[in-house]
This record gives C-alpha cells, structure tokens and sequence, in this order.
C-alpha cells in the first residue's frame, strides 16, 4: 500500500472541488483568545446553573468537545450554550491568524476552476467575521458552519454531504482537507477523500493512522500540487502573478522594467525595487514611470487575469465556477459596472503584461501576455462587479482620452 505522504498528487489530482476545515486550515481561531479560556467560561457557566461536571469533563479544554457531551450531561443547557460559544468564537475569530499557505491553496484552486467550501465546526458567524476581514467569502460556494445540534457536527457526515449537495459534486470527485481525526472520519462516511493537514509533531502519525488519503505538513505544497493538475482547457489566454501586482510595460520600455532584485529583503520596502513600487500601488490599477515611458499596474487582487483587444477591457478572475461562467457574464458585468475613474496612462504602444516581480527583458521563459495597444493617452476605469451569485470580477478599461472641443 502507498503511503499517504506518498498519494498527495494522486489523491488532488482526481478532485473537482476542495472542502476545508477552517480551525487549522485556514486560520488558528483561537490564537488571540484560546480554546482552553473559552471552555474555561463555558464550564463555569454550566456550573452557574446548578449543573454539575461529569469527572472526565472537569478539565476539558475544548470548548467544542464540551458543547458536545452537553447534550448527554446538561440538554437543557445546549441553547445557551451554543449562544455564549459562538459569542466567544466571533470574538476569537476577529484576530484569528491566517495560516501560512491556506490562500495559496483557495488561488489555486480558483485558477484551475475547481469548487471551494468551507465545512467545519466552527460558528457560521465566526467564520463569516473571519472572511469578512478581507472580503473573502466571495471565494468559498458555500460555507457549512456549525448549526444548533451538537449531534451533528463532525464526525457526523452531515456538514461534508452538505457542502457536496451546494457544490453539486459527487463525493469521490471532492476532497477534505482537514486537521483533526473527524474530518477524516466524516469525509470518509460521506465517501469523500481526505488530505490530512498536519501542522504539530506527532499529527502526521495520528492522521494517517486514522486512515487519511493522503497527508501535507505544508499548505503550499499542496496549492503547487493543485496548481499543476486538472489545469482546464482555456478559450481565453490568461496570465496570473505568484501574489504580487501585474504590470503592463510597453515593449520600449520593457529593459527599464527590473521587478524585483534577487537579494531584497523582505521585511524591507525600499529593497523591493520596481515591484516595490508596484506594490504601493492603492486600488485596482495605476500608473508608475518605466523609463522614459508609463507602466501600468494591475493591483489589489493576484487574480488571473486576460485582455480583450475589442474593448480593450482587462477581466480580472476573482470568482466563478469555470471559465465559461465567467466570459458569459462579462456582457453583463460591463453593463451593470459602477466605473471609478483611476487616472491616465499615457504609452508608446504595444506592451507585455506579466508578474511586477519579473523583469521586462527576461520574459522569454515566463508567464506573459501580449497586449496590442495604439499609441496614445488613455483614461482608466475600473469595477469590481459580481453579475451573479458565486461570480465576481474586476474590469479595467481603457478609454481614449479625447481633446477638448
């Protein structure tokens, strides 16, 4: 038998859409306001109610586990309960820590157009506070939080088959990437693979020993392994940065642009050089001197990104269900835009859009696109536009910027 560390393409190659815990995976929940304090207060306010402890729960520490075995000790108190830990994990949740890794995954998951959900144990609320932090809830089709009956978070497989049923996905064409023994036993009762995230020493024994699919002790590794399987057939030629701004360079100006030096410092913005400044950039475009000539910056979102000559609009992939969805609704989302004004860019011409920490002449090799552009003084708009449910995009269009009459 192949081991689990061993079946991670395998087991992420066959998937159509990924399924991910959130306490873990995404981010540590309890990192500002700990599991051990929350479970602190629930068992005093069990206590309050002239309740008393079972033996084996007088030191639980987890404060889902002590929701849990509520409804066998204290069923009157589960309501209750359920109020004052969601309340505790909505504030935990505000400063939860995002894990290293976890947005690499959701990025390559969007690029390769596979589904996302989130199904934990975890408060619906807390996990709506974390996303809405960053407004990235537009990147997940369904979120399966925790509801009102204990009985039925995981390990049961009702939160998995719920998220397969929003996400319309067979279960052997999903995968769960979870933390904890219960995820792989409700992936797994629900027919669902499961990729164990071990993130402490010790875990990668114990998942596997669950009977994980397949195991990552790095998020990254496995946004590189998504990345590179179930790539779809693309109608349109997209380019995508590794999170930085894109930037449009005319040809001309192509040697001046020198992105980012092999030996900057991360923690140190003045070393970053031009992709440092294209990282300044506020908004979803601007406009930065490349030489004697302008460079433009796609920013905001590392988003796939493709142009289209006729109107001369850049479609920016923040959400869809595949490509198809996303080119059949441009119409519309051009349509219904709220444009801002962004400025001017004034080029010489035809240009190259590729990652800002790329250098301009050293593009033979690397993800680029070619951008046919007469020469001349444009106005830029952009929109951040989502024509459906469970579809968003950013447009920037250039208008040309014509004389006073």
């Amino acid at each position: 038998m192949t081991p689990p560390h061993d079946r991670l393409t395998e087991v992420a190659e066959r998937a159509e859409a990924v399924l991910i815990d959130f306490d873990g995976p995404i981010c540590s929940v309890f990192a500002g306001k700990s599991a051990p304090s929350i479970a602190a207060d629930l068992r005093q306010l069990i206590l309050s109610r002239g309740v008393d402890l079972p033996d084996e729960l007088r030191d639980q520490d987890d404060p889902l586990e002590l929701f849990r075995a509520a409804t066998a000790f204290a069923p009157q108190l589960v309501d209750t309960l359920s109020s004052a830990l969601e309340a505790a994990e909505v504030e935990a949740a505000a400063t939860a820590e995002t894990t290293i890794g976890a947005f690499d995954v959701v990025r390559a998951c969007v690029a390769t157009g596979r589904g996302l959900a989130i199904v934990s144990n975890n408060s619906t609320a807390a996990i709506s506070t974390y996303l809405g932090r960053r407004d990235r809830a537009r990147y997940f089709a369904a979120v399966i939080g925790r509801g009102e009956r204990p009985e039925l978070m995981k390990p049961s497989p009702i939160p998995v088959v719920q998220a397969l049923q929003a996400l319309n996905v067979r279960p052997s064409a999903a995968v769960l990437v979870g933390d904890s023994t219960s995820d792989i036993e409700a992936a797994h009762a629900a027919g669902v693979p499961c990729i164990g995230y071990a993130n402490k020493p010790g875990k990668a024994e114990r998942l596997a020993a669950a009977g994980a699919d397949a195991i990552v002790t790095d998020l990254s590794h496995l946004a590189a392994v998504l990345a590179r399987t179930r790539k779809p057939q693309s109608q349109l030629p997209w380019v995508e940065s590794a999170g930085g701004p894109l930037v449009l360079v005319p040809s001309s100006a192509l040697p001046k642009w020198r992105g980012a030096p092999f030996d900057f410092d991360p923690g140190d913005l003045d070393t970053w050089g031009d992709y440092g400044r294209a990282c300044q950039i506020d908004g979803y475009a601007g406009v930065l001197d490349a030489g004697d000539d302008q460079a433009l910056v796609l920013g905001d979102e590392p988003a796939s990104t493709t142009y289209l000559p006729d109107q001369r609009l850049f479609v920016r992939w923040i959400y869809a269900s595949s490509e198809a969805d996303l080119i059949r609704l441009i119409p519309k989302a051009v349509e219904t835009a709220d444009w801002e004004d962004a400025g001017t860019w004034t080029t010489s011409g035809p240009g190259q859009l590729f990652d800002s920490t790329l250098a301009g002449d050293e593009l033979e090799h690397e993800p680029h696109l070619k951008v046919d552009l007469a020469p001349g003084t444009y106005l830029i708009r952009t929109a951040y536009v989502e024509p459906e449910d469970r579809t968003a995009m950013v447009l920037v269009q250039l208008a040309e910027q014509r004389p006073p009459a």
